[in-house]
């Protein structure tokens, strides 16, 4: 995993380096900063050479390069951004996974039923509509349409302050609603289908015949069974939560992480560029180490490094 990640992020170096319009800043009256970090970071050098000045910077002075569009030192403006990424993502993570487990749960008991055709109907809905077209559509109808949603948007800091936190903390409940309904229905899907081949397993007619109610037999066997694929998964988008995402910030101009890589995409702030996407594959590849190490959690029967049941 350590050399595809040095592979991934040396890729990334070069790609970004190779952007159409990626050009070396010029230099303006009074800035000493621009001959500070051209010689710093070899922006008139080869890539290669580039690549090789950016590592030793990180790992002399922990610097990952200067924005040539916020001008300042690139991790203070990327990890300033990563509260406001987290307080509008964390809610409605930790909302959909009850609900999608409830609704997964309902559908498979009821598999062939009405009740199931209804669930399995508004899903596949769901999940065929974009996220940005739910998302764009709830601002209208219940912001400009019905006037029922204080704000369009996530109320700023500043906002806070003047209006007051009550009035700051109703500007989350649209944004909160649209992202929870809208990671809701891919999990419940897959929690509906590993638990419906659960139900056809030997072990519930032998639950079954030895007493339990069909009821007991589904969740003291079945449902847990069922999720121990997901779970880890759920520690992993944990730690997801911080990449922020760029179509929710944009939309209620959230002022975290997935904007300013939006701002640096556009800005062609490529030191600004790599510090994202460095870090962002530093998550994958934590949240693969947990989710692996998870399993022998929740399944005792699985060894880490044995590659099989015991």
């Amino acid at each position: 995993m350590i050399i595809t990640f040095i592979i991934t992020v040396f890729l990334f170096f070069v790609f970004i380096k190779l952007i159409p319009d990626n050009h070396i800043p010029a230099p303006l009256s009074g800035d000493d900063w621009y001959e500070i970090y051209k010689a710093r970071e070899g922006w008139d050098k080869p890539i290669i050479v580039q690549f090789g000045l950016w590592v030793r910077n990180i790992f002399e002075d922990g610097s990952f390069g200067f924005s040539v569009l916020l001008k300042r030192d690139v991790s203070s403006a990327y990890f300033s951004k990563i509260p406001a990424s987290i307080r509008i993502n964390i809610v409605p993570y930790f909302l959909s996974i009850p609900f999608a487990i409830v609704i997964g749960v309902i559908a498979a008991l009821k598999k062939n039923q009405l009740t199931d055709t209804i669930i399995s109907i508004g899903i596949m809905v769901f999940i065929s509509v974009p996220y940005f077209v739910v998302a764009v559509l709830s601002q209208y109808l219940f912001y400009f349409k019905l006037g029922w949603a204080p704000d369009y948007k996530i109320a700023t800091t500043s906002e806070f302050a003047e209006l007051g936190t009550w009035y700051g903390l109703s500007t989350y409940i649209l944004p909160v609603v649209v992202l929870t309904i809208s990671a809701i229905p891919g999990f419940a899907r897959s929690v509906r289908a590993e638990l419906t081949e659960q139900l056809t397993q030997d072990y519930m007619l032998l639950a079954i015949s030895k007493g339990l109610t069909r009821r007991q037999a589904v969740f003291r066997h079945a449902l847990k069974n069922a999720l121990v694929p997901f779970l880890p998964a759920i520690f992993i988008g944990v730690i997801g939560i911080m990449s922020g995402g760029i179509i929710t910030e944009r939309i209620f101009r959230v002022d975290g992480t997935g904007r300013l890589y939006l701002q640096a995409f556009n800005g062609r702030d490529y030191a600004l560029l790599m510090l994202i996407n460095t870090f962002g594959q530093f998550l994958t590849l934590v949240s693969a180490i947990i989710g692996d190490l998870s399993y022998t959690l929740f399944d005792p029967r699985v060894r880490v490094g044995s590659g099989r049941l015991s």
